[in-house]
């Protein structure tokens, strides 16, 4: 079954200069920007030493957000894009995620994945 609390995790590859996350549930703005910054103290290590990255998000456990929620997760994306985010690859298979993600990454080298090591061979190509 299916929860809305919020779930998250964070690491980084810096042998692939990945940055991998976990998102699960039901956000607001305010805690989605929390854990977008957390995101981004990950991703530092990147952005200092100048080292084009990519990111890969597992929302397997994520549901589609509202407007201001959305808003935030693109504000974010765009300024990784800008700091070196090369390419996202996405892991649902929720038709709904889909296509709000599929409007809030446009711009951005965006891929979705059903299983994480399709998203991840993408990635290292």
């Amino acid at each position: 079954m299916e929860t809305l609390e919020a779930t998250h995790s964070i690491s980084a590859d810096t042998t692939h200069a990945e940055l991998h996350f976990t998102i699960g549930g039901l956000w607001n703005e305010e805690t989605m920007r929390g854990f977008l910054f957390d995101l981004g103290e990950a991703a530092k290590p990147f952005m200092r030493d100048r080292t084009p990255f990519t990111a890969c998000g597992d929302l397997r456990a994520f549901v589609p957000q509202n407007q201001q929620t959305a808003a935030a997760i693109r504000e974010s994306l765009m300024a990784a894009k800008s700091n070196g985010l090369q390419r996202f690859a996405v892991i649902t298979s929720s038709a709904l995620l889909k296509l709000q993600y599929k409007r809030i990454t446009e711009g951005l080298a965006v891929e979705f994945f059903d299983e994480p090591r399709d998203a991840l061979a993408w990635l290292r190509r």
